[in-house]
């Protein structure tokens, strides 16, 4: 029997069409679904990171100003770093303020740590802190915690 040059020989695999259709669906749900599944985690830890970072920001201007400043909290997710006089100091962002996406509860009296110009932390009315105060972040089922030295005013996250 002769076959003619038209004749198809059928393979079992995908074609390059079929291919790559499924790369492209693939695609299209790991970008909706990545986000999604690593966002809990990224999230808590760049909010917890960044209030750190801001703290020490705080004592860093005390340090080097000879002045008293504030890390104030404003709301359960929002914060600002004010002057011995209370005014709002305009942030690296831009801003006044800034707003995570965690839920921050505070140990401090009136949601204010207060650095002298030595760096070493105190309540607003002046009192010295004599144990390590916990700052609470919490995003979803997850939570993390801020450090504060007493004596040396320094930062850690937990």
């Amino acid at each position: 029997m002769k076959t003619s040059s038209l004749t198809r020989y059928t393979m079992g695999g995908f074609t390059l069409i079929e291919f790559i259709l499924v790369v492209i669906v693939i695609g299209i749900l790991s970008v909706a679904v990545a986000p999604q599944w690593t966002a809990t985690s990224s999230t808590i830890d760049y909010d917890a990171r960044r209030v750190l970072d801001d703290i020490r920001y705080t004592q860093a201007l005390s340090m080097t100003t000879g002045q008293r400043y504030r890390w104030v909290l404003l709301t359960s997710n929002s914060y600002q770093i004010a002057n011995e006089a209370g005014t709002a100091i305009i942030l690296p962002n831009g801003s006044t303020s800034v707003t995570v996406a965690s839920s921050i509860t505070t140990p401090f009296p009136s949601n204010i740590l207060v650095f002298n110009s030595q760096g070493v932390p105190y309540t607003s009315s002046g009192t010295a802190y004599s144990t390590v105060s916990s700052i609470r972040l919490i995003y979803g089922s997850r939570v993390r915690f801020v450090q504060i030295n007493p004596e040396t005013g320094s930062g850690s996250l937990a």
